[in-house]
């Protein structure tokens, strides 16, 4: 008892435990397997940490944590490291020869961080147990169930581990439900474990919903907020972290930021690592007190002072929600977590939803649109969801602080929503009516002619109707020689169309998970310099391949070539 007492006073410097942290450490040391089921910067990582300094002293093996994010590897090992705790990890952005090292040096150290990956080498597995280990550790433990928001496959093979190790294992997460926890239970093959939760309320935590009518409104009123709460241009107050969907929203809002005279960067994983890591610096230093991000800025992020997350689009789901905004505060000091909704963002997050349909992903994300039009006390919709246990209302939020305002948003929102919805339904049924001539038709099969690789239905129709998206350029479509031919014809009417052409047998589909479109018998970019490449060109100059010429040109439209401009080197 007073030895765990002095790990944590002398070591890490705090002076008494957090809520929940030292009955997760007394159930691990006596044996047990453990589930934790924290809140973000709830104190998570001395619920093992501790344990394994303590077993260490007591001449036993090292602690195996699990851990899903390189970048989250690293910085435990390098704070553990400034505290005079021997930890090392193993993982894919080391040389060869430094993960051979720290393989070596496995059995001396007091705690190794390794990602789920390295486990579906038997060799390394073999390892794993020479250096006799006295607890393994999974952390960020939702990733194991495809109910979390962040599954991993790899974490499916951590069964592995109890089967071969046999040693007390704690799991650990910030978010997830009890299907969740059951699943994470079921898979680690855990031995009633000992559930360890602490509340899900965070009392100086300020939660809102607002709900606004696209980006433009949006980005208004993140720039009325910086200025309510004097952030933005001076680190001393605070710093802030406003979450986009994607990347592009990302670049673009830290883009209006700057415009507004704002220090602020963006954050994704499209971005180099050497540009990640100078945006991190300048957010460590303060330089630039607004971080701009997509959710790679995830897992294992703890600055104890940001006092706003907004969300300028909404998450994929409620896990993910509550994950990000509880980054906030961590210090304890006040802070806001506004979610700043669009109806936009349910009919991209449906377009999603259609192309590649989810039971999981159906779910999730309803329990997020149940927050947002939620009318009860914010922090009790949250352990409602996540316990089954609402408890009593925070008396801060939106929703405490403001119900009539918050009703009656969300009865206006519900209202243009339905509204719109019926005009679009009215305008589809429109489009369907709308049946596409003989000659029409052949200027579908002229445009999937002229490609060189099968192409989705989408990208058909754009091309078709002269779109000048990015992707459509991007693709070289506009070079197409049936480019803009049916223009102003619905993109329904097209689909249709498709589908006759389908049906008939003019064109076959391609391609499982994501299906594109084909001309029957035709082989997919046939070797250059063959006779059927050749053949292919010598009829191309006259028209389709396929011998298209002379209907391609009906109904007005321009006779079918193969490039608009002798001078462009055709994709087609």
């Amino acid at each position: 008892m007073a030895q765990i007492d002095q790990v944590l006073q002398e070591i890490f410097g705090y002076p008494s435990f957090r809520q929940g942290q030292r009955a997760a450490i007394d159930a691990l040391l006596s044996g047990r397997d453990v589930q934790v089921l924290m809140p973000t910067g709830g104190g998570k990582s001395l619920c093992y940490q501790i344990p394994a300094i303590v077993q260490r002293a007591l001449g036993k093996g090292p602690t195996i944590v699990i851990s899903p994010l390189i970048a989250l590897i690293d910085d435990q090992v390098d704070s553990l490291r400034r505290v005079g705790v021997d930890a090392l990890s193993i993982h894919s952005a080391q040389t060869p020869d430094e993960r051979r090292a720290n393989e070596r040096r496995i059995g001396d150290a007091t705690l190794v961080y390794l990602s789920p990956e390295r486990f579906g080498s038997e060799r390394f597995r073999r390892v794993v147990r020479a250096a006799d280990p006295s607890f393994v550790v999974v952390d960020e433990a939702h990733c194991i169930s495809e109910w979390g928001h962040d599954f991993r496959p790899a974490y499916r093979r951590l069964c592995l581990l109890k089967e071969e190790l046999a040693v007390p294992t704690m799991a650990l997460t910030a978010t997830a439900t009890r299907r969740v926890l059951e699943d994470i239970a079921q898979n680690l093959e855990l031995r009633r474990p000992a559930l360890v939760e602490t509340p899900f309320h965070r009392p100086n935590l300020e939660f809102g919903v607002e709900h606004h009518r696209g980006n433009k409104a949006r980005s208004a009123r993140l720039l009325e907020l910086l200025e309510e709460l004097d952030l933005g241009r001076d680190v001393a107050r605070g710093r802030v972290v406003v979450y986009a969907t994607s990347r592009k929203r990302a670049k673009e809002m830290a883009t209006e930021l700057k415009g507004a005279g704002y220090r602020a960067d963006y954050y994704h994983a499209g971005r180099t690592d050497g540009a990640r890591e100078r945006v991190l610096q300048r957010f460590d230093e303060g330089n630039r007190p607004i971080l701009v991000a997509t959710c790679a800025f995830g897992m294992g992020i703890d600055y104890p002072d940001i006092r706003l997350v907004c969300h300028v689009q909404a998450p994929l789901s409620l896990e993910a929600y509550y994950q990000e905004a509880g980054r906030a505060g961590r210090d304890g000091g006040s802070s806001r977590c506004v979610l700043l909704y669009s109806a936009i963002d349910g009919r991209l997050q449906s377009m999603i939803r259609k192309r590649e349909p989810n039971a999981v992903a159906d779910e999730t994300w309803r329990a997020l649109t149940d927050y947002v039009f939620s009318l009860r006390c914010r922090q009790q919709h949250f352990r409602a969801h996540f316990t089954g246990d609402s408890g009593e209302a925070c008396g801060i939020c939106d929703v405490c602080s403001s119900s009539s305002e918050v009703a009656s948003m969300v009865g206006t929102t519900r209202a243009r929503t339905s509204r719109e919805r019926r005009e679009r339904e009215v305008k589809q049924a429109a489009e369907r009516e709308v049946e596409l001539e003989a000659a029409q038709l052949e200027q579908i099969v002229c445009f999937i002619d002229a490609l060189r690789r099968p192409l989705g239905r989408r990208y058909v129709a754009q091309g078709l109707r002269g779109s000048k998206g990015r992707a459509v350029v991007r693709k070289r479509l506009d070079s197409n020689p049936a480019y803009g031919t049916l223009r102003g014809i619905p993109e329904l009417a097209i689909f249709a169309g498709i589908d006759r052409l389908l049906s008939a047998g003019r064109l076959v589909p391609k391609g499982k998970k994501y299906p594109t479109l084909w001309i029957a018998d035709k082989p997919v970019r046939p070797p250059r310099g063959t006779a059927s490449s050749g053949s292919a060109r010598r009829s191309s100059r006259s028209g389709c391949s396929s011998g298209h010429a002379r209907t391609c040109g009906g109904s007005g439209a321009r006779t079918c070539r193969r490039s608009r401009s002798p001078a462009r080197t055709s994709p087609w």
